[in-house]
C-alpha cells in the first residue's frame, strides 16, 4: 500500500503555494502521520500500559582497539535483558560482557529516555555521555517514541534505500539533523541516519538499521539490529525471547529529574582534560591525565613524544606543557607506539605542526589514512592547512636509535603485541611500556611480552609506566615473572 506516500508526495505539490509558516506546518503535520502510522503498524496503540520485555545478543566489533587496524576485529559479546516502557519512553536493560580473557562482567544496569543515559550505581543512577545512548538507538520502539514526543520532525522527502523507496523525516537537534527512514508501503521504520563527531575521523556516517521483523501477540519487534560506521557494521544485534508484561511485573522505570539531558557527548577516557606533570628523568617527563598519559623527553634541540591520545585539544595541551617545560625552537618527534584509535588520536595535529612520526612500518598506511581523512563537520588544524600539511613517516621493524643513541625503540613482537613499539631513555634507565603494562597487581601476557623483549634486547630499566599504568619501579615487573 503506498497510499501515505501518495498522500505526502500530493500534500507537497501544494506547498509551494503556501506561506512559509503554512508550510512548515504542513510538514511537521505529514510527519506526526508518518509516526502515528508506525506506532500503528508496530503495536504501540495496542500494547496499552503493557511493558515489552525481551533478551538479546549483541557483537559489539572492537575496530578502534584490536591487534589490527584492519578487519577483521574482535568483537565484545553482550547479554542483555531489556524492559521498555512505551508510556514513559524509558529503556532499561542489564547487560554482561565477554571480553577476550574477562567476562561475563558484572551485570550493569543502565537506563535512558530520549535525551539521557543512567547506569545503577550503589546508592544512586548516575549519568552517563550521550554516547552510551547507542543500545537505545537499536531499538526502533524507542525510536518511534522518541521522534514523536519531540513533535518536532517534518517530512523531507522520499529515498531509495535496501532496494525500496522509504519516507524521510528529520528532526534538528543540538549534535545536528537527524533523519528517519520509513517503508513508505508498510510503514514500519527502516532507518536511523546521522553524522556523527568523531575523536580521530572527524565525523562518521552513523545508520541504525532495522530488520528480520517478528510478531509477539499484537506487536511487532524488530529481530535484528545493527549500527554502521560509514557503511561498516560496528554492532549487530538478535532479539531472541520478548514477552509483553504488565507493568507491575516489570521493574522500576524511575529517572532522576534531573539533568535535562546527558551532558558530555565523550567517555570519561576521551575527555581532553589538562594532563599534570610528573618528573621521571632530568629532561623526561609524564603528561597524564585521567584517560591516558604520555611521555615526553628532550635531548638536544630535539623533542620526542610518546603517544598522542585523545585528539587535538589534547595534543594542543600537550604541545603547551611542553613548551614550558622546554623553552624555545625544537624539532619535534612523535613516535606512536601502539594504534588504537583513541592512542593515535593527537596524530593530526602534530603533522599539521610539521612533526615527524616514528612507528611500526605496518602503521604506514593506517596512518596516512588518518591523515587524508576530510574533516568536513567541524575543521581541524590540519584541515585548515591541508594544501601544506604532510605525513613524515618513519616506519621501523627492528631495533632503532634515536639522538645518537640516546633514545631507542624496539618492537615488543609477542603475540599479543605485535607491530607495537617500546621506548627506552638510556639516560634515565626508564622504559615506556606503550600500552603493554596496566597494571602490577597481578601478572598479565602484555607485562610478560614486556620483559621477554627488554631481556631479548638487554635492556636494564630501573622505572617504567605506560598509558594506563603510572610510574613504577621495575622490580615489581621482574617480581610478576616469578
Amino acid at each position: 500500500m503506498r497510499w501515505l506516500s501518495l498522500f505526502l508526495m500530493a500534500m507537497l505539490g501544494i506547498a509551494p503555494q503556501l506561506s512559509a509558516q503554512s508550510r512548515s506546518a504542513l510538514v511537521k503535520e505529514q510527519a506526526a502521520s508518518v509516526l502515528a502510522r508506525a506506532r500503528d503498524v508496530m503495536g504501540s496503540t495496542r500494547i496499552g500500559e503493557s511493558v515489552i520485555h525481551y533478551r538479546a545478543g549483541a557483537a559489539a566489533e572492537q575496530n578502534y582497539q584490536s591487534d589490527r587496524t584492519y578487519p577483521p576485529f574482535f568483537s565484545a559479546m553482550q547479554i542483555k535483558e531489556a524492559w521498555f516502557d512505551p508510556r514513559g519512553g524509558v529503556e532499561r536493560i542489564i547487560t554482561q560482557a565477554t571480553f577476550p580473557g574477562g567476562g561475563p562482567s558484572p551485570a550493569q544496569v543502565s537506563f535512558t529516555d530520549a535525551k539521557r543515559a543512567f547506569i545503577q550505581g550503589k546508592e544512586k543512577l548516575n549519568v552517563l555521555p550521550r554516547t552510551y545512548m547507542q543500545p537505545r538507538y537499536l531499538n526502533p520502539w524507542t525510536v518511534i517514541a522518541d521522534w514523536t514526543s519531540a513533535g518536532d520532525a517534518s517530512f523531507v522527502g522520499e529515498e531509495l534505500y535496501r532496494d525500496y523507496p522509504r519516507i524521510v523525516l528529520a528532526r534538528k537537534t543540538s549534535d545536528g539533523e537527524i533523519r528517519l527512514f520509513i517503508d513508505a508501503k508498510t510503514g514500519y521504520p527502516v532507518k536511523l541516519d546521522f553524522q556523527e563527531k568523531h575523536y580521530l575521523w572527524g565525523q562518521r556516517h552513523i545508520e541504525y538499521l532495522y530488520s528480520t521483523w517478528i510478531r509477539i501477540g499484537n506487536v511487532m519487534i524488530a529481530g535484528s539490529s545493527f549500527r554502521l560506521a560509514d557503511g561498516k557494521t560496528e554492532i549487530a544485534q538478535t532479539v531472541g525471547d520478548v514477552e509483553i508484561l504488565a507493568r507491575e511485573a516489570a521493574p522500576s522505570f524511575s529517572l532522576p529529574g534531573v539533568p535535562e539531558q546527558s551532558l558530555d557527548a565523550l567517555p570519561p577516557f576521551l575527555q581532553p582534560l589538562d594532563p599534570k606533570v610528573e618528573q621521571v628523568g632530568p629532561k623526561t617527563y609524564l603528561l597524564a591525565n585521567p584517560g591516558y598519559a604520555e611521555m615526553v623527553t628532550e635531548v638536544g634541540n630535539e623533542i620526542f613524544v610518546f603517544d598522542t591520545t585523545q585528539g587535538e585539544e589534547r595534543a594542543r595541551k600537550d604541545s603547551e606543557a611542553i613548551a614550558r617545560l622546554f623553552p624555545g625552537r625544537h624539532n619535534v618527534t612523535v613516535v606512536i607506539t601502539d594504534l588504537a584509535w583513541p592512542h593515535v588520536a593527537g596524530v593530526r595535529y602534530w603533522v599539521a605542526s610539521g612533526a615527524t612520526i616514528i612507528a611500526h612500518k605496518a602503521a604506514r598506511e593506517f596512518l596516512q589514512s588518518v591523515v587524508d581523512r576530510r574533516w568536513t563537520l567541524v575543521p581541524d588544524l590540519l584541515e585548515r592547512r591541508r594544501k601544506t600539511a604532510r605525513l613524515k613517516f618513519v616506519g621501523i621493524d627492528t631495533t632503532f636509535r634515536l639522538a645518537s643513541g640516546a633514545i631507542s625503540l624496539h618492537p615488543i613482537d609477542g603475540i599479543g603485541s605485535e607491530v607495537a613499539l617500546m621506548g627506552y631513555v638510556a639516560a634515565d634507565h626508564f622504559l615506556w611500556a606503550s600500552d603493554y603494562i596496566q597494571t602490577v597487581a597481578e601478572p598479565t601476557a602484555y607485562a610478560s611480552e614486556i620483559w621477554r623483549a627488554t631481556q631479548r634486547d638487554g635492556l636494564h630499566p630501573e622505572h617504567t609506566a605506560a598509558e594506563h599504568l603510572p610510574l613504577t619501579p621495575w622490580s615489581k615487573i621482574v617480581e610478576l615473572q616469578k
